[in-house]
């Protein structure tokens, strides 16, 4: 569906229902119309015309443990620093544990206005293996978990990420069907297997520090918002400015200055791995949960015909799907990533109101071939920039994380 926006036309986000994909999976009571109209929904949601993303709905206990886990965000960022720096890990290049400071905005500064938590959502240890720990310590390396202060921290993580993935593994094998129903030669459960196999997902506990503070009583009424969501009524998406960009990663040539940064809490980047299982924002004052105080605030998706930017709001009980650039590969093209950016809220309406959020990146494993199938786009057409053919994921990942960190730049 197409929608009027301040900025022109944009396109909805596609909306799954979760007990569709459960039914298409097991090949159990439904109809053929129903299959047909789950492949129209991937293809308008990731096919090329598409915004590379879908919500799917009805997931059941999603909801409360999204609201166990994300306040939990903004408790970890407000321990003292040296409390959190106990749980970085340089040697990872800070993909596990915590990492503040260290990714690099387009203009070569340290971005300071979000810190992450990373995890395996599925393993503890991926690997024992110390060579390949040392080869792809992003991947390899062992979860860190701040036990001694956030006890329910674990858990809280691991519970909602594994869910996040067993449903992404249901969105995969649709994806899986479209692309067999589109190129005869593509082998049907590949995309689902190279994700099945796989040890190195990875989640990311987001947290967007405040642009500054300001009286909780200047925000709207803490009594209409629910689970920090304003009762899933969402305003009509409109498009601020944003700079011109060609790039899949963040790059704006350097011309972002001091003031355009502060307005960014992500920069244009796109996913580097398979699929992406993001929630909801939950925007919280202090350990209170409010509503999104900006409307023109959060995320935004440049489609890949037109150049079009777009609001994506995410319901609040629903998951988000976000594709990325190793499944955009394997499917030779036919599914799409899309550059993707967060703006913070204004601060003349917002200081002291931070944004958590969690994102599961499933990918393949480090030793995976990142091979197209036979009949899929030209090289050249493919549009994944860091990619090569034979290379491995975990080749390929390591090239792209580089461009982010002090440790590697």
């Amino acid at each position: 569906m197409v929608q009027e926006t301040a900025g022109g036309q944009s396109q909805d986000v596609v909306v799954v229902q979760y007990s569709s994909l459960v039914r298409s999976a097991e090949n159990q009571q439904i109809t053929d119309g129903e299959l047909s109209a789950l492949a129209q929904q991937i293809e308008q949601a990731y096919g090329p015309d598409g915004l590379g993303i879908l919500t799917v709905a009805g997931v059941p206990g999603f909801v409360e443990l999204r609201q166990r886990l994300l306040p939990l965000a903004q408790a970890f960022a407000a321990l003292p620093d040296d409390v959190k720096s106990q749980y970085a890990d340089p040697t990872s290049t800070y993909n596990f544990g915590w990492s503040h400071g260290v990714e690099m905005l387009a203009n070569g500064h340290p971005d300071r206005y979000k810190g992450s938590y990373y995890a395996n959502p599925l393993l503890d240890v991926p690997t024992t293996d110390e060579a390949l720990m040392k080869q792809f310590p992003a991947y390899c390396r062992p979860n860190i978990w701040p036990t001694k202060h956030l006890p329910e921290y674990q858990p809280a993580f691991q519970q909602l990420g594994r869910l996040i993935c067993e449903v992404g593994m249901l969105v995969t094998k649709a994806c899986d069907k479209y692309v067999a129903s589109k190129n005869a030669s593509f082998q049907q459960g590949r995309l689902l297997q190279s994700i099945q196999n796989s040890s190195c997902h990875k989640g990311r506990l987001l947290h967007y520090f405040p642009p500054e503070p300001i009286e909780l009583n200047s925000l709207a009424d803490a009594s209409d918002i629910s689970n920090g969501i304003n009762n899933g009524n969402y305003p009509t998406p409109s498009t601020p400015n944003f700079p011109s960009s060609s790039s899949n990663k963040e790059n704006d040539g350097g011309k972002n200055n001091k003031n355009k940064e502060e307005e960014d809490w992500c920069g244009w980047h796109t996913d580097h791995g398979s699929l992406t299982g993001l929630t909801s924002a939950m925007y919280m004052h202090g350990d209170k949960a409010v509503p999104n105080p900006d409307p023109q605030a959060g995320l935004y998706i440049r489609a890949r015909q037109g150049g079009e930017v777009t609001q994506a709001p995410i319901p609040a009980d629903h998951i988000a799907y976000q594709m990325g650039e190793a499944m955009q590969v394997m499917s030779g093209g036919l599914l799409r990533a899309t550059p993707h950016y967060v703006k913070a809220p204004g601060k003349d309406k917002t200081g002291g109101v931070s944004r958590n959020t969690l994102a599961i990146f499933m990918q393949p494993r480090w030793d995976e071939v990142m091979d197209m199938p036979e009949g899929g786009l030209p090289q050249a057409k493919i549009g994944v920039g860091q990619w090569l053919p034979g290379v491995t994921f975990g080749d390929f990942a390591e090239r792209t994380v580089a461009g982010y960190y002090h440790a590697k730049a």
